[in-house]
């Protein structure tokens, strides 16, 4: 996070034209052993950069701020998002509790923006409706 905290593990950003400031993606060997592909496939090392390219370009593009003021931004933008954790009995609208299932679901639903940010719907779609 631009130095904001330790980068032990080396993750490794890049700026996309785009998309803005991205996370390289770690990646599984795909001869690895089935043991080694699900320890490496849970790692921080796979899930961090998933979640941090899944934040709204607003929030991984913060520079010149400290770590209490991301954070500030990051908790107003986790407010405006569900928290339905799977419980038995209960029916989640989401795969899972994830902050990149809960975007996914919105961006299907036909909402492009991410909480935090001014409402913006895909505006052919009331043309295709």
């Amino acid at each position: 996070m631009r130095g904001l905290c330790s980068n032990d593990i080396d993750l490794r950003f890049h700026e996309h034209q785009r998309l803005g400031q991205l996370c390289n993606m770690g990646r599984v060997h795909p001869r690895a052993l089935t043991r080694v592909k699900t320890l490496k496939s849970n790692s921080f090392s796979i899930h961090g950069p998933a979640l941090f390219n899944s934040l709204p370009q607003h929030l991984r593009a913060l520079t010149n701020v400290t770590l209490d003021q991301f954070k500030a931004r990051l908790d107003q933008f986790l407010q405006d998002l569900p928290d339905e954790p799977h419980l038995p009995h209960y029916h989640s609208r989401a795969p899972t509790n994830s902050i990149i299932d809960w975007l996914a679901l919105r961006q299907a639903d036909g909402d492009f923006t991410h909480p935090g940010e001014a409402t913006h719907r895909d505006p052919g779609a009331q043309h295709r409706a």
